[in-house]
């Protein structure tokens, strides 16, 4: 067999061959465009932005953020769980990593108590520095000198009383908690030009309202966000969504995530 007849026997081999990888790698590229449609962000509540690392169910995938950052649009608020116990999101501040939240109760319950400790254990949150501890005291035999708020609707008998106190390291210089039967801290994110004896002009249920700060720990997305891709997960792995493609950290960083390389002779 001639060289020209081997070439044409084996062409038709080759175009097989290219148009194979093409079009697998068509619709390779198609899914890659689609999560980055998925991972759009979008509005929840009042208007609150939903993105990395964040995600609303049937709306954005789970792959656009990280496992158990859930959010809920119900009753134009968004909500956001963390060991069962269910908070209203006031507001989600992106550049530091930080989000401010209310326990929905507070809200909802004509006598909000919480009754154990915010619980953030295997997640990916810190409570913030930044807060300031309420701590609620449940069922004491007395009332201590000190200025409190009075939580009538939470003492079990009327010879009992709860109440809640800022800085309790003060409190219980003079007043023992072991008089009362249960002792719960409560954060709260005290804005700046609200001072103390504003805060006494509230009750109990108002200053639980303010909320309070959690900082998420994670991959940073702001460079992603830059190059005009949306941070999201491929197999369990941080990656930045593009247009054209998943890449490592930036669009067009020259890192595309399931490259290939045709070479066709």
């Amino acid at each position: 067999m001639d060289l020209q007849n081997l070439f044409m026997s084996s062409k038709p081999f080759h175009i097989c061959i290219f148009f194979f990888i093409f079009f697998t790698l068509a619709k390779h590229t198609l899914s890659l465009d689609t999560k980055f449609q998925a991972c759009m962000p979008r509005t929840c509540g009042n208007g609150l932005n939903i993105s990395y690392p964040f995600w609303i169910p049937h709306e954005q995938e789970s792959f656009c953020g990280l496992p158990n950052f859930e959010v809920i649009c119900r009753d134009r608020n968004s909500f956001f769980s963390i060991s069962n116990v269910e908070y209203i999101i006031k507001d989600i501040f992106y550049a530091n990593h930080s989000l401010l939240i209310a326990n929905a109760a507070a809200y909802k319950d004509t006598c909000p108590a919480p009754l154990h400790n915010i619980s953030i254990h295997r997640t990916q949150l810190d409570i913030s520095s930044d807060n300031s501890d309420f701590s609620i005291f449940y069922n004491c035999t007395s009332l201590p000198d000190y200025p409190i708020f009075e939580i009538e609707c939470a003492s079990n008998r009327s010879h009992l009383y709860s109440f809640a106190v800022f800085h309790k390291e003060a409190l219980e210089q003079n007043y023992s908690s072991g008089s009362c039967q249960s002792l719960v801290d409560v954060p709260v994110d005290v804005q700046s030009g609200v001072n103390f004896t504003s805060l006494l002009k509230m009750n109990h249920t108002e200053i639980m309202k303010m909320g309070f700060l959690l900082n998420w720990s994670g991959h940073d997305c702001s460079s992603c966000q830059i190059s005009g891709g949306r941070c999201g997960f491929d197999n369990d792995k941080f990656v930045c969504f593009c247009q054209g493609g998943p890449h490592l950290k930036i669009c067009n960083d020259g890192n595309f995530v399931g490259r290939f390389i045709i070479i066709i002779e």
